[in-house]
């Protein structure tokens, strides 16, 4: 998938050393911490720790709201490392788990991050529009929505955009509310001399996380 290879790319976990002793902590927050800076500007936070379930832990318990910014837990046997996605094995990306994200105090409105997590939400290049495009459908409102599943949405990023205020939502959300903020509504409601068929299915629309309107793909 696209993200594994974007973190093998990422990292470079045989030529970064700090040129120190590594002293194993029972607690990242008793273990010392490096902040590695790269030209490119992607950031390492690296801490160490004694065993591989301290370390896992402790990144299910930080929240990455950067792009480019990467929490690396050493640990004697192998480094584990979260970033605004998930946690994976320093070594070569490989995912561990997409854990969940902790809601803001507040939703606050943004047009490039959640407004529920405030986590960054990536545009999308992939758009479906249900009824085949068809802008007379009839809908009342005529959203997109993604081709991949939710598992493939959250492990790229990407998200949704208020058609009203133009708020950003991220999948991982509404995946982690179930029907907290969704509505459900017929295709269309027919008028009197309406002679289309009225449809035999929902439509279940996400709704914004600030103004309650439903939300389409954040695109580019």
């Amino acid at each position: 998938m696209w993200w594994r290879g974007r973190k093998r790319a990422a990292h470079e976990p045989a030529t970064r050393a700090y040129g120190r002793l590594r002293l194993y902590a029972d607690t990242v927050e008793d273990s010392g911490t490096v902040i590695d800076k790269k030209d490119d500007g992607q950031v390492y936070e690296v801490s160490w720790v004694r065993t591989e379930a301290a370390a896992l832990d402790y990144l299910r318990g930080r929240d990455v709201r950067r792009e480019r910014y990467y929490v690396i837990v050493e640990t004697p046997v192998r480094n584990f490392g979260r970033d605004m996605i998930m946690i994976f094995d320093e070594a070569d990306g490989t995912p561990i788990e997409i854990p969940p994200r902790t809601p803001l105090a507040e939703p606050a409105a943004s047009a490039t991050h959640c407004a529920r997590c405030g986590y960054p939400v990536l545009p999308s290049s992939r758009v479906e529009f249900p009824c085949d495009g068809d802008p007379d459908c009839g809908h009342p409102w005529h959203t997109a929505d993604f081709a991949q599943s939710a598992e493939e949405v959250i492990g790229a990023g990407l998200g949704y955009r208020c058609v009203t205020c133009r708020s950003a939502a991220c999948r991982a959300c509404y995946e982690a509310t179930g029907d907290e903020n969704r509505a459900r509504t017929h295709g269309f409601v027919a008028g009197p001399d309406d002679e289309r068929p009225k449809a035999d299915v929902e439509i279940v629309h996400r709704l914004c996380w600030i103004c309650r309107s439903p939300v389409t793909i954040l695109d580019g």
